[in-house]
């Protein structure tokens, strides 16, 4: 029919393609070469753009700041590896510290009185003065503890209806009966602790067998009616040789709480209830 369309076979496009590609490779590659340079030289701008947009490791140069030597990558590998081995060293401490808490004693709250630091007793003789008093049940000799109820910072000293004297533990007149303890160990050693006057505290009359070392932990022991269980104080900072005494050690305890910025406190007053077991 005169307006039929003619089609071409599948097999007739593949056949004379074949042909095409057969003639151009016998074809002299003189010619071809001159084929391929017009080609290029015709179409050489639109060829370009896929060559400058690439890929961004395709723009990479050994000469780029964007890359990194072997040296280079070593040491950043080394030292995440050396941060990651340290969180996981705190991670684990913390682990050790929390399942210890949960197993020792705490005090209650209905035993604590919580009281604000107005003032200090003269040019800040290691003595304030609390809000609560007597009304309170607050008495001389009751222990008085950090606001976060977690250290001992010093004793009731005097106490009026509405008010009170702490005598703080850097004191040169108060003593503490205290504990040593090594972290790792078991063993206590049973001392008393003298304030310095200077923000610091002594423990005398240890015999050098003990082997006392720095780090070691300083306890408030417990006292029957005033401290139900014991309740750290501080870290030993130095030890050494008492100059007048060879046999004893010469110890200094660096507090666990600042003394200087005490704002509020409080102070045990029930003997009885004070235990929660963990």
């Amino acid at each position: 029919m005169a307006g039929r369309n003619s089609h071409l076979s599948n097999a007739s496009i593949f056949f004379s393609l074949f042909i095409v590609s057969v003639v151009v490779f016998l074809w002299p590659k003189s010619d071809t070469a001159k084929i391929s340079m017009l080609f290029q030289a015709t179409f050489q701008r639109f060829l370009a753009i896929g060559r400058d947009a690439g890929t961004p490791s395709d723009r990479l140069r050994p000469d780029s700041k964007d890359t990194f030597s072997r040296s280079e990558y070593t040491q950043l590998w080394k030292d995440y590896k050396n941060v990651y081995a340290q969180l996981m060293a705190v991670h684990d401490e913390n682990e050790r510290l929390a399942k210890l808490r949960t197993g020792l004693p705490q005090l209650s709250a209905e035993g604590l009185v919580p009281a604000q630091i107005t003032g200090t007793v003269g040019n800040y003789s290691h003595e304030v003065i609390i809000d609560k008093g007597s009304i309170a049940s607050i008495r001389p000799g009751q222990y008085v503890l950090s606001e976060q109820h977690d250290s001992v910072v010093g004793v009731v000293s005097d106490v009026s209806e509405a008010a009170a004297k702490i005598r703080l533990l850097t004191d040169t007149r108060q003593t503490l009966e205290i504990h040593i303890r090594r972290d790792g160990t078991d063993k206590n050693i049973d001392a008393m602790m003298v304030g310095n006057g200077d923000g610091t505290c002594s423990i005398p009359l240890i015999e050098i067998h003990q082997k006392v070392l720095e780090g070691d932990t300083v306890y408030a022991a417990a006292v029957p009616g005033i401290l139900p269980a014991p309740l750290v104080v501080g870290e030993i900072t130095d030890v050494r040789t008492d100059d007048k005494e060879p046999l004893l050690l010469k110890i200094t305890v660096r507090l666990a709480e600042d003394m200087t910025r005490l704002d509020h406190v409080s102070v045990i007053v029930v003997n009885k209830t004070l235990l929660i077991k963990g």
